[in-house]
């Protein structure tokens, strides 16, 4: 706190301060004070400093101004020596190459039609100081490039040395090609060039690329097809080639791509290769080539399927395939629901796409429909053409249709069938037949692989929606018999007859070795088997003489348990006829017991045969009974009896 009396103390001392009529007191000499005089320096002065001190301070100065001064030479000589050298090797030239220095030009056309020649120029120019050698010139071409001197071969890289290239010289190569391509399409070919120059290994390189336009094709394609087809129903394509070259187009292949989901049925001009390559052969200037292929697509409900097609020159490697590709094109096709579904079944079963039935086994085919449009159709007809090496005219039978013999097929229609007349929305039906595979084993011709086709059509008339969708609606299926090889085993017991000679007394007796020859013959009819197989086994009292004929059979004999296996392996079909045998004879030996006098004696148990019909890829087993010593296939003891005698 500022005590009061120092406050007002305050207070009158600034008046004072503060008042015009202050006294001046600036010459007031208080009493009793002497005035002090002092010499005050105009300059700063230093106190003396001691000599050694200060030598060494001129020691270290000179010290100082020695290094900066050496480096301030040093760097005037490095530069010096550095323009000097710069100097020269602008004006002298030197061995040094850039390839920044080296320029790339290509003078050709900047478009050109498709399969006509095309030419450019291209030249190399060299800024350097320095000769360029080994000039190499390297032209890559796209694909579908051909050899302008050989239009059937394709060009993929052109490559060829040049001139070397002095200072400030210029080497050039004239490239000639023929190229293909979509109409509109741009092409890049790539031009790359290598050098090197004296006293060096190293390659160097400058690149550039050159730009054609197509401006048009030297072939055409063009399809003409319905734009939606109904899920199973069979449709037409007819692909057009036109060429649009001056010159023979030669060897030209047309290739489809199926997508998934399309089946192949036939075409006017038969396939090379896979059902999908065609040889157009020489096209010459403007001609024309038409191909008609029919099949079918299956898929869901707007599903959207693409064929795609390429044209192009046959390869030198394979007249199978393309080796210069010239266009391609795609045909886009939208799957509906059919407008009538059908379904095929056998015996009931309509999942199976191939039947396996056996000889003169009857089959009963039922065919059903169903009308998915919102609207009714009319005019509903079936038909079903039957084929193949097993069918037999004789053993059809329709329910209600009408069998024309003539010509191999059943007719559903408004006649037969009063509900084919109209067919309402979502209405549906069935008609029938019976068929009966031919028994082929007693034919004198051989067949193999035998089958009957079943080929079904349904179809119904309605107003058409639209130009690209057909007025007659349709359906078809188309599903097959096949017909298993009758594939079979016999089995005999031998004594007096057979490959191998048997010893003892027949009928048998007590006590006393008799041997007995065991026959196996596989017959096998229609189609190939593999991984045949026959199983047995000997009773306790019959041994294993270990005699086979003949000895390269693959049978094998197990003392333990008394099995015999025979690995027959594969067998063709036709097999089992006097001249075409598949056979395996095996010796035995009984020597009965006093037990078994009066009895006849088990020799062999019971036979199993199995295999794998390679045509329908089915599993073939047949059993047979065990043979005792009642010889029933030997010609001479056939009825006489075969009972153990004492």
């Amino acid at each position: 706190m500022v005590d009061q009396g120092d406050q007002s103390k305050i207070e009158a001392l600034k008046k004072g301060l503060y008042s015009r009529n202050a006294p001046d007191v600036r010459h007031k000499h208080h009493a009793g004070l002497e005035e002090d005089h002092y010499d005050v320096k105009t300059d700063w002065e230093h106190p003396q400093e001691p000599v050694e001190e200060v030598r060494l301070n001129e020691e270290y100065e000179d010290h100082h101004m020695s290094f900066f001064t050496k480096l301030l030479i040093a760097s005037g000589i490095f530069f010096v020596l550095a323009l000097g050298v710069g100097a020269y090797l602008f004006f002298q030239g030197s061995n040094m190459v850039s390839a920044n220095n080296v320029d790339i030009m290509i003078e050709g056309p900047v478009s050109v039609s498709g399969g006509e020649p095309l030419g450019f120029q291209v030249q190399v120019y060299n800024k350097n100081n320095i000769k360029l050698e080994l000039v190499d010139l390297t032209v890559e071409f796209p694909a579908g490039t051909a050899d302008p001197d050989d239009s059937t071969k394709e060009l993929r890289r052109f490559r060829e040395f040049m001139d070397d290239i002095n200072p400030g010289g210029v080497s050039q190569k004239t490239v000639r090609a023929i190229l293909y391509g979509e109409e509109n399409s741009r092409k890049q070919v790539k031009v790359r060039v290598e050098y090197r120059v004296k006293g060096s290994n190293a390659i160097n390189y400058k690149e550039k690329d050159y730009e054609v336009a197509i401006t048009s094709a030297p072939i055409n394609i063009s399809i003409s097809s319905f734009k939606e087809v109904n899920s199973g129903q069979e449709f037409e394509m007819a692909v057009q080639v036109t060429s649009n070259s001056q010159e023979v187009l030669k060897n030209i292949l047309l290739k489809a791509v199926y997508p998934f989901g399309y089946t192949f049925i036939s075409s006017d001009v038969k396939p090379i290769y896979d059902n999908a390559t065609w040889k157009i052969g020489d096209l010459p200037p403007k001609g024309k080539r038409t191909i008609k292929i029919k099949g079918r697509i299956d898929g869901q409900d707007d599903e959207e399927r693409v064929i795609r097609f390429a044209l192009g020159v046959q390869s030198i490697k394979s007249d199978k395939i393309i080796g210069t590709e010239f266009v391609t094109t795609a045909q886009n096709i939208l799957v509906k629901k059919p407008f009538l579904s059908t379904e095929v079944a056998f015996d009931g079963d309509t999942t199976i796409q191939e039947y396996v039935s056996q000889f003169n086994n009857q089959v009963q085919v039922e065919i059903s429909w169903f009308n998915n449009l919102p609207t009714s159709v009319i005019d509903g007809e079936i038909r079903v053409k039957l084929s193949g090496s097993a069918f037999d005219k004789a053993s059809v039978s329709p329910d209600q249709g009408f069998y024309r013999s003539a010509e191999n097929e059943i007719v559903w229609n408004k006649i037969t069938s009063k509900s084919l007349a109209s067919i309402g929305a979502g209405e549906s039906g069935r008609v029938s037949f019976r068929i009966t595979p031919r028994n082929l084993s007693t034919q004198a011709r051989q067949v193999i692989n035998p089958d009957i086709g079943i080929d079904v059509s349904v179809k119904a008339n309605r107003v058409s929606d639209g130009s690209n969708v057909p007025q007659v609606i349709a359906s078809t299926v188309k599903k097959k018999i096949k017909v298993g090889s009758s594939a079979s085993l016999a089995s005999q017991v031998l004594y007096s007859t057979g490959p191998l000679t048997n010893t003892g007394p027949f009928p048998p007796k007590a006590e006393t070795p008799t041997t007995f020859t065991v026959l196996w013959t596989i017959y096998n009819t229609s189609s190939n088997i593999s991984n045949a197989e026959v199983r047995s086994s000997l009773p306790a009292y019959v041994k294993w003489v270990d005699k086979v004929a003949p000895s390269n059979e693959n049978i094998v004999y197990n003392p333990v348990d008394g099995s015999i296996i025979w690995k027959a392996g594969s067998i063709a079909a036709n097999t089992g006829t006097d001249a075409n045998k598949r056979q395996v004879a095996f010796q035995i030996s009984l020597t009965p017991s006093v037990s078994q006098v009066g009895q006849s004696p088990v020799l062999i148990n019971e036979a199993v045969f199995s295999a794998i019909d390679q045509f329908t890829n089915t599993q073939i087993e047949t059993n047979l009974s065990g043979q005792t010593t009642e010889l029933q296939d030997d010609s001479r003891y056939a009825g006489n009896g075969g009972a153990v005698q004492r």
